[in-house]
This record gives C-alpha cells, sequence and structure tokens, in this order.
C-alpha cells in the first residue's frame, strides 16, 4: 500500500486519533533511566531553561511557549540531523523546498535560505550576518547535545536581529553529563557514510568537550523524462540529486573547556548539498550531476564553511551576577550553481564574512523582583567575493561584469536590552523585557528597531499553569538580499526589514500521579514587510521584495506519557490565514505549507538490552502553485499535452503519513548497535517551497550504526 496517496477516508480516521491522543494523553514525562536525559515527570517540568531570558528559570516560569528536546528524545527518535528533529517534535515546524538548501518555515514563514529561525550553540550565534543563513543539515552533530530549547515565536526582545520567528538554543554536555568518550560508525543506503567521536574529560577545577563527525551521501538519483522535466529544452538524460551531500565532507568539529568560571567554545563547520535540480537560470530543471564542471573539486549545490570562537566569564560586580563574552566568527559561501543543463554552463559563486562582538549583562534578585540589564555590540565585514562561469562544462574563469558579486564593506549593531521580573503574588508572575537596535547600514539609510515584550504568567493549584505573552521581532534584509549582482538573485538596497508581532496564549496541566501533563499553545501573528524571493520579476528587477502582510493564526499541542515502559510522544499544529497582502497563500493557506501536522513516537523496551522506536508523520495536504517563469516570461511548454503541466495555479500536494523506525542494542558494556529506517514504507510525495514546482523527495533510507564507548 502506498501511503502517500491515502484516500480521504483514512486519513480521516487517522488524524482525528492523533489528535484526541494529543489531547487526553497530552504530557511532558520520560523513561525511567536513572540518568540526566531520562527525568521523571516532575523533574522534567523544573528542568531549567535559560534561553527565554538569559538565566536560569523552571519551564512553568519561562514566559513564551518552549519546547525542550532531551538527549533521550533525540536517541528515541533515530533523527539524522537538526532538522529531523525539530519537525518531530516542534509542532509547526515544517519541512520546505528549495533550489540548493536544506530549508524548513516555522508557522508557515520561510524564504530561498533557513534566515527566519535563530540557532545558537550555548548561546553562540551560528546564523551568518551576511547571509542570515544556519543550515539544519549534517553540519550540526547530535551526540554533543544535552538539549535543545527552542523558544516558538518572536525573541529578538534578548537576541535582536534574525530571532524573528523561533530561536533554537542547541546546549551542550558536560564532560561529567556525557559519562563516556565514544567512537560511532554509520552505514546505510544512499551511500550514506558517517564516523563520529565525542570525547570528554574533566579534573578538579575544568572540564573539557571535544567532538568531531563527518559525512557524506551519494544521495539517491531520479531519472527524468523529457515529458516530465520542467524545461523548455529538456536533455534526454535529466536527473533528479535528492538528499546528496557529497564531493567534499561534511563536518563538524569543535570543543567547549570550562574552567572555573571561564569558558571557551571553539567550533568549526563544513557542509556540501547537492543542489536537486538546477538553481541559477531558469531553475528546477533536471540535470546530470556528473556532466558539470567541478571547482576544486566540488560539484553542484550549496557549501559553506563556519568557524566559530567564544570566551566568555561569569563573576559578580557590586553583588550583582555578571556575564561577560567575547565572540568571533567567519562564514564562507563557496558554491557551484547550474545554469544551463543542455550547455552544462555553470556558475561558482564565492563571498567571505568576518564577524565580532561583546556582549555583557547584569543580574540580580532584589526581593521580589529579578533585573536584567546588558549590551551588546555586534560588527560584520564582508571581505571577499568572487564570481567565475564556466561554458560547455569547460574551465571556470571570471566572469565578465562591471561590478563585484558582493561589495566589500562592513556594518554594525548597537544593543541595550532589559528585562524585569515580578512575583505580583503566590500565584502570579509577570515578565516584561525590550531590547533597542541600531543597525549601521551600507549603502542606505540606518534602521533601528524597538522589540518589546509582555508576559503574564498564572501558577495556580493542582498543577494548573497559564501563560499570556505577546512580543515582536525583526529581522534586517541580509547583505546577501541587498548587494547581490548574480542575475538570479539580484538584491535591491531598498528592502526593510522584516517585523513579526505575535500573541500566545498558553494553558497546561499536570497530574504527576498520573503521569500526566497537557499544554496547549494559541497563536496569532501579525507578519510586515516579509522579505521573499520573487520568481515573477522582470529581467532588470530585483528578485527580492518585501512581499507585503501575513495575519494567521494557530493551535499547537504537545504530549507525552511513559506507561508501563512505553513512551509516547506526540505533537499536533494547525494553522491558517487571516489576511495576507502580496504573500503566496490561496485561501486559508499558505502555500507550501500544510495546515496540519502531526508527530507520534513511540518507544518501548524489547528486553534488556534492546529497545525500540516508531514515528508517525502526518503531513497534510499543501497548495503548490505551479507556473514556470523566467525574468517574468511565461515558458512554453515543449510537451503541453503530456507529463510536466508548466501552469497550475491550483496544484495540490497529497496529504502522507511517514514512517520512522529506530531499534536500539546494547551488545556488550561498550558496544552498542543503532538501526534506523527513515520513510519505512518508501512512500512517494512531494514537498514545494521557494521551488517553482514541488520537488519529489528521497525514499527509504536504512543506516546502522556500531559504537563503542570508553
Amino acid at each position: 500500500m502506498n501511503l502517500a496517496n491515502i484516500n480521504k477516508t483514512k486519513k480521516w480516521l487517522t488524524l482525528p486519533s492523533t489528535l484526541l491522543l494529543a489531547l487526553n494523553s497530552s504530557f511532558l514525562t520520560a523513561s525511567e533511566d536513572n540518568d540526566l536525559f531520562s527525568l521523571s515527570l516532575e523533574q522534567l517540568l523544573n528542568v531549567e531553561v535559560s534561553s527565554a531570558s538569559l538565566t536560569k528559570e523552571t519551564l512553568s516560569e519561562v514566559p513564551v511557549p518552549v519546547t525542550v528536546i532531551t538527549a533521550n528524545m533525540i536517541s528515541q527518535s533515530g533523527a539524522r540531523n537538526i532538522k529531523d528533529l525539530l519537525v518531530t517534535y516542534v509542532p509547526n515546524i515544517t519541512h520546505v523546498e528549495d533550489q540548493n538548501e536544506p530549508n524548513i518555515a516555522a508557522r508557515g514563514v520561510f524564504t530561498s535560505s533557513q534566515q527566519k529561525i535563530l540557532f545558537l550553540i550555548d548561546g553562540h550565534r551560528l546564523n551568518s550576518r551576511s547571509y542570515s543563513m544556519a543550515s539544519p543539515d549534517y553540519a550540526i552533530s547530535l551526540d554533543k547535545i544535552k538539549q535543545i530549547e527552542v523558544l516558538r515565536g518572536p525573541s529578538s526582545s534578548i537576541y535582536g536581529n534574525v530571532a524573528l520567528t523561533a530561536t533554537v538554543n542547541i546546549i551542550l554536555k558536560s564532560a561529567t553529563e556525557l559519562e563516556n568518550s565514544k567512537l560511532a560508525v554509520t552505514v546505510g543506503n544512499q551511500g550514506h557514510k558517517q564516523a563520529s567521536l565525542t570525547y570528554g574529560k574533566q579534573g578538579d577545577s575544568w572540564d573539557l568537550l571535544a567532538w568531531a563527525q563527518v559525512f557524506s551521501a551519494e544521495g539517491e538519483t531520479h531519472a527524468i523524462s523529457p515529458q516530465d522535466n520542467y524545461s523548455p529544452n529538456p536533455i534526454v538524460d535529466a536527473e533528479a540529486n535528492l538528499g546528496a551531500y557529497q564531493d567534499t565532507n561534511t563536518y563538524d568539529i569543535g570543543a567547549k573547556l570550562n574552567y572555573q568560571d571561564w569558558r571557551i567554545f571553539t567550533n568549526t563547520r563544513r557542509s556540501h548539498y547537492v543542489e536537486p535540480f538546477t538553481t541559477g537560470g531558469l531553475s528546477g530543471e533536471g540535470y546530470v550531476y556528473d556532466k558539470i564542471r567541478k571547482y576544486q573539486g566540488t560539484g553542484p549545490g550549496f557549501s559553506y564553511t563556519a568557524s566559530h570562537f567564544n570566551v566568555n566569564h561569569s563573576d559578580t560586580l557590586f553583588d550583582w551576577q555578571w556575564h561577560q563574552e567575547l565572540y568571533f566568527d567567519q562564514n564562507e559561501v563557496d558554491t557551484v550553481v547550474v545554469t544551463q543543463p543542455t550547455t552544462n554552463n555553470a556558475l561558482r559563486v564565492y563571498w567571505q564574512e568576518r564577524s565580532s562582538g561583546l556582549l555583557t549583562h547584569l543580574s540580580k534578585r532584589i526581593g521580589k523582583w529579578d533585573y536584567l540589564v546588558g549590551l551588546q555590540l555586534d560588527h560584520m565585514k564582508v571581505t571577499d567575493s568572487d564570481f567565475k562561469a564556466s561554458l560547455n562544462g569547460d574551465d571556470y574563469l571570471p566572469a565578465d561584469q562591471q561590478t563585484p558579486l558582493l561589495k566589500e564593506s562592513s556594518e554594525s549593531i548597537y544593543s541595550v536590552f532589559a528585562q524585569v521580573k515580578y512575583r505580583l503574588s503566590e500565584r502570579w508572575l509577570a515578565n516584561a523585557g525590550a531590547r533597542y537596535d541600531q543597525k549601521n547600514r551600507t549603502g542606505s539609510d540606518n534602521i533601528d528597531d524597538f522589540s518589546p515584550r509582555l508576559a503574564i504568567i498564572y501558577q495556580g493549584e493542582n498543577g494548573y499553569n497559564f501563560k499570556a505573552s505577546y512580543a515582536t521581532s525583526f529581522v534586517d534584509a541580509t547583505y546577501w538580499n541587498r548587494f547581490s549582482t548574480l542575475s538570479s538573485f539580484r538584491g535591491a538596497q531598498t528592502l526593510k526589514p522584516e517585523k513579526l508581532a505575535s500573541l500566545q496564549l498558553t494553558p497546561s496541566i499536570k497530574l504527576p500521579e498520573h503521569q500526566f501533563y497537557g499544554a496547549v499553545n494559541v497563536f496569532y501573528n501579525q507578519l510586515d514587510d516579509f522579505i521573499f524571493r520573487d520568481n515573477y520579476a522582470g529581467a532588470n528587477e530585483p528578485n527580492y521584495s518585501n512581499a507585503g502582510e501575513l495575519t494567521t493564526w494557530g493551535v499547537e499541542l504537545e504530549s507525552r506519557i511513559t506507561k508501563r515502559n512505553i513512551t509516547w510522544h506526540a505533537t499536533l499544529g494547525y494553522q491558517a490565514v487571516i489576511d495576507s497582502e502580496r504573500f503566496a497563500t490561496s485561501g486559508d493557506d499558505i502555500n507550501n505549507v500544510p495546515s496540519i501536522t502531526a508527530n507520534l513516537v513511540t518507544s518501548w523496551p524489547i528486553f534488556e538490552d534492546a529497545n525500540a522506536s516508531l514515528t508517525v508523520r502526518y503531513i497534510g495536504e499543501q497548495t503548490s502553485p505551479i507556473h514556470i517563469i523566467s525574468n517574468g516570461q511565461e515558458i512554453s511548454d515543449p510537451y503541453p499535452n503530456q507529463g510536466a503541466n508548466f501552469n497550475a495555479p491550483n496544484y495540490k500536494v497529497d496529504d502522507v503519513i511517514l514512517l520512522n523506525a529506530a531499534l536500539d542494542y546494547q551488545l556488550s558494556n561498550s558496544l552498542n548497535l543503532a538501526l534506523t529506517a527513515h520513510n519505512l514504507l518508501d512512500a512517494e510525495y512531494q514537498q514545494g517551497g521557494t521551488t517553482l514546482h514541488p520537488y519529489p523527495q528521497a525514499g527509504r533510507n536504512v543506516r546502522a550504526t556500531l559504537s563503542y564507548e570508553f
């Protein structure tokens, strides 16, 4: 049976049962293992998180909806990368397709790169400055993670620029929490190869965590007939490359050293994701990967290298807790873009940025009041860019253009922020904060933004909790969006920052004696001046524009329960459009985003040394309009009555149920074998996004991991 084409009756039988589970067994508890990452219900609810307020607080006091993904949940899910985790455990975070980058959307907001969600490691920013990109791919390894704290909604009152729709803070383990060092090797179909080392060492006053992971995948190749190729001049041997990371290894190497009150963090990451279809020129055409000239050994696809360094110190100053940190980052984009598959033409796009900054804040509790004040200085400089072309598969030569790919210049942001918490009574808590950012832009007027947040929290009897919060956030138009001279990605210096305002209501209840916790979040979002890649732009018009407005509302449910050694974790997300202007919507739906998604992760022990899990994921039907155009001009279909339809404004992507399975077997005290299968039933399905047409998705992926602890 092909679950990709499940009939409507089965869909509406499956969906209510998932919703019923979320409503009647909503929970947040864990298995009975005696470690930090498998906590009792009461312990998990009292887990301290620091992402929402820069100070530690329990989940019941956090002012906004937060999803915490523990190391045990990572293991139970069998996730391969950070994107797998987010779409499994965070409601209304969904996968969207891009021409040449892995991408996700939070509450339906996305663009041609992952630029709307702020990613952090122990509070250190991963998003680049000139491109605002943090890719949720294999360049973020999972074995080193203690927990992931996901703030759902605007976070600019604390973090400023980029924290538009969500913030993902990856908290690293310490050597103490790691318990044992681990060496692991993974192999699988689709050419998956992975090796990783996680090492911990500690002394009386120091603690060292170090890690390294390398990954590559040949992916899945689909032959595309001329009739099914969205191309005016289809080649006979066209292919689509799905889920491929090859030519250069994707890696994540880093270390964290804690010494008394000091912490040093260093990390370098690299990824090369093969573009499934062409990215330049028309985009979305099938091509032959091996016929495109490689640049220094790397073929078509998006490549980046990111290096991070952070040193911070915690102390006291006049009885205030004082945190100071200095940070440095370097990001490089080095990408080969296919522009014309009939002649094997390609471009090499490269630029480098360097950034540095200072962050400091003071905090103190005085009676019923908790205060936090801080400032941040952030500086970015584009230091180099390059643009070369390969014609007819020949060597890459400098492109004949009057201006560089990106203007070499710098920009800075100066920020101040403050937060106050006040316990109104035994049951009521107020949390208010704000941040002011001023950015010195290159080539246009400077911008400034004021981002407030206000929350009221009620901590009732019998485990009842209620939160009401309002917050705003912004993300400035990236340097790339404003200055790119590449014809397929023409920028506009007049682009304005995007702004989001969100109202959220979050009731929850916990009944520890019944192993029960339930939480629902209802949100109302107002997005203004959204920046979107305009596929309809003319030859002399910018490809990026402030699309206008989007108003949405939605419901999010999270649930987890353990009974008789069986653990269930369920999430459900629903979102709908209230109003939009110059935004890609169809009625109540955001194009290429499902209105309904749901996940159910079930894990259980098979016997003493073996555990299994099964993840059921439902992705609802989506409107994914197809309109094949270039520079604002419609492209003629060479096979108008066969195969691909070049103009299908009402095209629908069918709903789908995906099954993922995992088996973990402890072979001995030091050896472990883990088997995972993603898309277990090999369902065929599609996903759209910023592409001209929805792309097919990869089929079954089976992996085996042998690990040795020492």
